[in-house]
């Protein structure tokens, strides 16, 4: 019986050594699970965000040529209004032209 109470002793240390490696192995790769989710969680958010600015640049470049369309001179436009891009600097150009027109009939009358 001493004999082998002394096996099973060795045994059980032998024992003890390797459920310490498969504890140590486990906690090693239950951590490196933990980062692959985190890491797996931040690559759809990251996707998902790529796919919304996809989508946002694709409304802007349309939305740039629809302007750009607007902005192409028409075929009968006065070449005075080329570069004139707001309401304002419409009116303000039809303003200065109104009073150049009136300056040169009261220049007529003089």
């Amino acid at each position: 019986p001493a004999a082998e109470l002394k096996k099973l002793q060795v045994k059980n240390e032998k024992l003890k050594g390797e459920l310490a490696k498969v504890k140590n192995a486990f906690s090693y790769y239950r951590g490196k699970h933990e980062i692959q989710v985190g890491l797996v969680t931040e690559l759809g958010q990251k996707t998902a965000e790529v796919a919304r600015l996809t989508e946002e640049r694709k409304k802007l470049q349309d939305e740039l040529g629809a302007l750009q369309l607007s902005m192409t001179p028409v075929e009968d436009e006065p070449e005075a209004t080329h570069g004139l891009t707001t309401r304002a600097e419409l009116v303000e150009k039809i303003r200065v032209m109104g009073q150049d027109v009136l300056d040169g009939v009261k220049f007529g009358f003089d």
